[in-house]
């Protein structure tokens, strides 16, 4: 590097002995030493003064021609992001201004001090290599927090690599904050195709917002009247979320979340020092229950609309930048997609249930029962699945679906009606319901491309809800090796020659309805039999006088001490509904 260093010095000297500059100062001074020198005072002082004049001249007449160009020189030193000089190894060789004092404070002497590439480690290497980097390289500098975009200047003949950087720290992390709005509009999209109802979405949304530097954020919906109604959302110290009541604000109240759809455009507005508090409270007056729900002065606010959608962040921390307009204008987009899917997944949800419902009812038609005893297996089985699995929307959709157990019974309504107890071949029949029911809805499942899942429980629960723990139920299902069959057949005798399904084998859903079917059958009225009180039949489930099975024995060890624990929630449910005055 030192011997770069001198050829560098050398090739530097040649190119200043052929500017014509330095020839023209040097006859100037010996031409007035020339002159001074016939005085003989002059003559001791000659040789100290010539070199002072011709340096002090030449410099004088180089800086007179780039007195421009002195202050294009200053500004490296005065950008806020760095620029410096390297050698081919990476080791700062000159910095000024700003970027001097930054590297001094983080003790950089080496460009890899300072900048890394989680994604391309090779680019410092190039850098160092003097090769030009395509605009769109990024780096990280990890002692700053910041990213840098990187440019480079070199040539072939000289050691050193001229480096500049812009900061696009804000562009990057925009970046990442629209490619997290986007993942979010098609995660929605997906559990949209996949679950009937979105839950708790807006919350996974206000969180990618504060995750931008926002403290709150609020999501309306415009109504027929003109006014927004909607839901608040902060963060709080512990890193938790805090969702405000319903607020509705009143399109008279000229609140902030109506601007954008005033002005038609993304409006940011910031509390600046200059501005009167009371000016900027007047401009900007935000509604009461929002305000309180902040609390804290508002300082500055973005808001958009789409469509019927409006969205208001506040208080965004250090400022706001322009892009944070972009990132709210994207998230809106976002917020709308995803209150647009609710509707319509709301919408959907509501057709399911009246289907199931229209199928419950006409099961009604042909069973012995009245309808509210499939109502309150519905109510039985989410409080019971609530308590055996954290998955919310399954518990609600076993709550949903329950009531779909027997309406195979719509088949037999012969044997459903008759006043007494079913002889042997009766029986045998009667236990095809529960394919029956697996069939109908089976037909139900093929009719579209992408069913409902809650179908595919719905026929799981009816084809399993009479089978045991102990592997005594009924139907039969598997074949000797274990292998589910088809259920191609509506004859008794091809069920009876396969093994019924034990233990794991059998839906967790249709356990939760089989005990809660037998518990509200034991407490009904039957035309063949009386109600049983609530302790009677708890004491049944715990062990069949029938059969001597256990409670374990019938449902399983988790269903059956999840009933035992809520034994009294279902004495409060059956006792709520319109057939508690049927029981004895």
């Amino acid at each position: 590097m030192k011997a770069d260093a001198v050829i560098d010095t050398a090739r530097l000297y040649l190119q200043e002995l052929r500017r014509p500059a330095h020839f023209i100062v040097a006859f100037g001074v010996g031409s007035l030493l020339t002159l001074v020198a016939r005085f003989d005072f002059a003559l001791p002082i000659a040789p100290f003064i010539v070199p002072f004049l011709v340096s002090s001249i030449g410099r004088t007449v180089a800086r007179a021609a780039n007195r421009t160009s002195e202050i294009l020189l200053e500004l490296p030193a005065q950008r806020s992001s760095p620029g410096f000089v390297i050698c081919r190894d990476g080791r700062i060789e000159a910095s000024a201004g700003k970027t001097a004092s930054l590297f001094a404070q983080l003790s950089v002497t080496r460009i890899q001090d300072f900048l890394v590439s989680p994604d391309r480690p090779e680019l410092l290497d190039e850098i160092c290599a003097g090769r030009v980097i395509e605009p769109a390289a990024e780096l990280f500098a990890p002692a700053v927090g910041r990213w840098y975009r990187v440019f480079t200047h070199s040539d072939a003949r000289r050691p050193s690599v001229l480096v500049w950087l812009d900061d696009v720290t804000d562009d990057h992390e925009g970046r990442e904050r629209r490619s997290m709005v986007r993942q979010f509009q098609i995660d929605v999209l997906q559990t949209f195709s996949n679950d009937p109802v979105l839950e708790q979405e807006d919350e996974r949304l206000a969180r990618l917002i504060l995750s931008a530097g926002f403290s709150a954020v609020l999501f309306a919906q415009m109504e027929v009247d003109g006014a927004l109604a909607g839901v608040a959302f902060k963060a709080v110290p512990s890193g938790g979320l805090v969702r405000s009541k319903p607020m509705r604000i009143c399109p008279d109240s000229h609140a902030p979340i109506f601007r954008s759809r005033t002005e038609n455009r993304a409006v940011a507005v910031s509390r600046g020092r200059d501005v009167d508090p009371a000016a900027f409270d007047r401009e900007f007056p935000v509604a009461a229950d929002v305000q309180a729900f902040l609390g804290r002065r508002v300082d500055n606010l973005v808001n958009y609309h789409a469509g019927a959608t409006s969205v208001v962040a506040f208080n965004k921390r250090p400022t706001l930048t322009s892009g944070d307009i972009t990132f709210l204008e994207a998230a809106v987009d976002a917020a709308h997609s995803l209150f647009t899917a609710v509707d319509v997944a709301r919408d959907r949800d509501l057709r399911f249930i009246q289907a199931i419902h229209g199928l419950c009812a006409s099961a009604e038609f042909s069973d012995e029962i009245t309808g509210s005893h499939i109502w309150r297996v519905n109510a039985y089985s989410e409080l019971l699945a609530r308590t055996l699995c954290d998955d919310g929307p399954l518990c609600r959709d076993i709550g949903q679906v329950a009531a779909a157990h027997d309406i195979g019974k719509v088949a037999m309504p012969e044997l459903v009606h008759a006043p007494r107890t079913l002889n042997e071949s009766e029986w045998a029949r009667m236990q095809l319901h529960t394919v029956f029911g697996a069939q109908i809805l089976d037909r139900m499942i093929q009719l579209g491309d992408n069913p409902d899942p809650r179908l595919t429980m719905a026929r799981d629960i009816a084809l399993n809800h009479h089978q045991r723990w102990d592997g005594k139920g009924y139907p039969g299902l598997l074949d000797p090796d274990g292998r589910a069959v088809a259920l191609d057949s509506r004859e008794g005798g091809f069920y009876a020659s396969l093994r019924p399904p034990k233990g794991s084998e059998i839906p967790q859903a249709a356990r939760v309805v089989s005990v809660c079917d037998a518990y509200d059958a034991l407490r009904s009225r039957r035309p063949y039999k009386a109600g049983f009180d609530h302790a009677t039949a708890v004491q049944l489930i715990e062990h069949d006088d029938r059969s001597g099975a256990s409670g374990e024995d019938r449902f399983g060890p988790d269903v059956f001490e999840a009933f035992m624990d809520l034994r009294d929630r279902f004495a409060e449910i059956f006792a709520d509904s319109h057939d508690a005055a049927t029981s004895s």
